[in-house]
């Protein structure tokens, strides 16, 4: 798929999708989901890999040719032979997403060819979109 089909909007609105749905679970700080830690004092929690699936779905829907590299998610080698990779932290800042911070993001970009092609990030507790 060349870069000129990629529809921003819909990347952009998969984006947000996951962000609301983010947001809804952070529920104004006083967030519930479940929670561990990956490495000591790397935490993790239920919101990560619900919003990690929810992107993988829609972003793999509008470009299914592209690989995947996720912090929530196993790295596989099959990647590195693809010319587009979308690489997400489905919420980057997990440690003040648990601690009720609105310093936290769905963080998503698009890489072709090593460069950087799409990048989003939005911060719906601060209600900003980049």
């Amino acid at each position: 798929m060349p870069e000129a089909d990629i529809d921003l909007r819909a990347v952009a609105g998969a984006v947000s999708d996951a962000a609301d749905r983010a947001l809804a679970l952070w529920a104004g700080g006083q967030t519930l989901v479940r929670q561990w830690e990956k490495l000591p004092g790397h935490p993790v929690c239920e919101a990560d890999l619900e919003i990690d699936d929810m992107l993988r779905r829609s972003l793999s829907a509008i470009d299914p040719s592209a690989g995947w590299l996720s912090e929530e998610t196993a790295d596989t080698v099959h990647r590195l032979g693809l010319s587009r990779v979308w690489v997400v932290d489905p919420i980057d800042g997990t440690r003040d997403y648990l601690r009720g911070r609105t310093g936290w993001a769905v963080s998503v970009a698009l890489v072709e060819h090593g460069a950087v092609r799409i990048g989003i990030l939005a911060a719906p507790a601060r209600n900003q979109l980049w």
